[in-house]
This record gives structure tokens, C-alpha cells and sequence, in this order.
């Protein structure tokens, strides 16, 4: 029994689901402005529909990429290992795809039900062929990273702070899957993956990824400099902490206009996700001092 809920735990990647749940349940409190008066009824929805689809996303990519990762000897996938099925595999993306419909369904919601729905929706395209297409596949991926905080917006009549949020991390996001191509241009050439840095070169790609990461740092004061919601409105504990996350990704961008080896953007990628557990915290901060 253990083993098998390893292996499910494996072929679903729950650790991003907890991740995805921590952001979302963030969001809620920064919304709210409080730990302690949160809608039950969302939170709990909440949490069971981000979870599930980030469950059923993952499901079905090892469902498509099974020879490919056979081929590759990925013995850290369950379907190569023989302990998980292609067909259980999909009967898992089936249930858990349910699952998380119903609960976007049950949070009242129509704006926060289609945000779902279309990520539903492009994690399927995502994982059938959009991958394949470099771009498109760090579109979808940005996206994943900014949809807890998107999802929350839509609950709180499109709260501008949270929409700057989703805004910055969907930046950050795509600026850390384009540095991801980078590192794997040999692999991705081989399954013809057509990342910014295939087609565009190297270079390219770092300076793409450097001008997403100074947008985001522009884009953080915003909170503090106008009065889109009066918790952030010159709050000297949100500044300290987003100047904190700014120059952490400003110390990325010099590493990277220094030079874009293999070890280098492996280390930038560690980085900025420093970066935006930071820059979270500097919200929390925000909304709660």
C-alpha cells in the first residue's frame, strides 16, 4: 500500500500540488488581509480543485511520455518503473480532472470556475503538444505559476493587488522556463523543442529572460508608490521585503548578462525561486502589517 501511494505521489508530482495550495491559500489571506477570517467554504474548495488539476496535469504527462522516458530510462517515473500503469495512470487524470471541476464548481464563482477550466484545459494541450512548441509550452507553464493568484482575483472582483501578483509571477515564471531552455538546447534539439534559445540562440534567450525578470522589479513598487489597496499604501514592511526580492532577481540578471553555462542558469533558476518565495512573504507582509 505504502508503495503504491509513493508511486502515485511520484506520478502526480504532489509537491508542486502543495505548492500550488500554499499560493493559493496565500492569496486568500492577502485578499483577506487576515489569517483568521478566511471563507472556509473557498478555502477548502479551493485547495481540492488547484491540487487535483495540478495532480491530474502531471498524471497525464507521464501517461504521453511514457516512451520517451523509457527510451531516456527515467527510472523516476512510476509508469517506467512498472508501478503505476499507463491505464491507471490515465483513470488517475480522469478522477482527479473530476474532482477538481467540481470543486471550482462548488466555490460559487464563475470567473474563478473558467480560470480553472482553462488550465484544465491547457495542461491537456500542454501535455499532448505543446511542449513540443517551446513558447507556447513556457506560456503555459508562466501561467501555471500566476493561476493560484489569478483564481483568487476572480473570488475578490479582480483585487489589483493579486492581479499584480499573478502579473509578477507569471513574469518570473516564464523568465525561469525560458532560462530552462537554455540549459537543455542539446536535449530539446534532439526532440526538436522549439525553445526561445533553439530558435533564437542562447543569447537571446538570456536576454529575454533578464528584461522579464526588470519588468517584475518595476512592477513591485507599484503596491507602495499608488494606492490601489490601503495595507500596501506606504507600508514600510511590504518595501523592505519586495526591495529584498528585487535585488535578489537584479543579482540573477547580473549573472546572467555575465555569462549562461549550464552551471549558471541551474544556479539562477534556485535563485529566483528564492526570489519569489520572498516576494510572496513581502505580500503576506502586506497585507497583514
Amino acid at each position: 500500500m505504502a508503495g503504491k501511494l509513493k508511486a502515485i505521489w511520484d506520478l502526480t508530482r504532489l509537491e508542486h500540488g502543495i505548492i500550488y495550495a500554499v499560493s493559493l491559500l496565500a492569496s486568500l489571506i492577502i485578499a483577506y488581509h487576515s489569517v483568521t477570517g478566511l471563507d472556509m467554504n473557498l478555502v477548502i474548495f479551493g485547495l481540492i480543485a488547484v491540487v487535483a488539476a495540478e495532480m491530474g496535469a502531471f498524471a497525464l504527462n507521464d501517461y504521453f511520455d511514457v516512451d520517451v522516458d523509457r527510451a531516456n530510462h527515467r527510472t523516476d517515473r512510476p509508469i517506467v518503473r512498472g508501478d503505476v500503469s499507463k491505464q491507471e495512470a490515465l483513470l488517475l487524470t480522469i478522477i482527479t480532472f473530476i474532482v477538481s471541476v467540481v470543486a471550482g464548481y462548488l466555490m460559487n464563482n464563475l470567473g474563478a470556475f473558467v480560470v480553472l477550466v482553462v488550465l484544465i484545459a491547457f495542461g491537456i494541450l500542454y501535455d499532448y503538444k505543446l511542449k513540443e512548441y517551446g513558447v507556447w509550452g513556457n506560456l503555459y507553464i508562466a501561467f501555471t505559476m500566476a493561476a493560484p493568484f489569478l483564481f483568487s482575483s476572480m473570488l475578490f472582483k479582480g483585487s489589483q493587488v493579486l492581479l499584480l501578483l499573478a502579473a509578477i509571477a507569471f513574469l518570473v515564471g516564464l523568465g525561469r522556463e525560458i532560462m530552462k531552455g537554455i540549459m537543455d538546447v542539446e536535449g530539446d534539439a534532439l526532440r526538436d523543442v522549439k525553445t526561445v534559445a533553439r530558435v533564437y540562440g542562447t543569447t537571446a534567450a538570456k536576454y529575454a529572460a533578464v528584461a522579464l525578470y526588470l519588468i517584475s522589479i518595476l512592477l513591485a513598487p507599484i503596491p507602495y508608490i499608488f494606492n490601489i489597496d490601503e495595507h500596501f499604501y506606504h507600508n514600510t514592511c511590504y518595501a523592505v521585503l519586495a526591495a529584498l526580492a528585487a535585488l535578489i532577481l537584479l543579482y540573477v540578471c547580473v549573472s546572467l548578462l555575465r555569462g549562461h553555462d549550464r552551471k549558471t542558469i541551474s544556479r539562477a533558476r534556485k535563485v529566483t525561486l528564492a526570489g519569489m518565495v520572498v516576494a510572496l512573504v513581502a505580500f503576506l507582509a502586506g497585507a497583514l502589517t
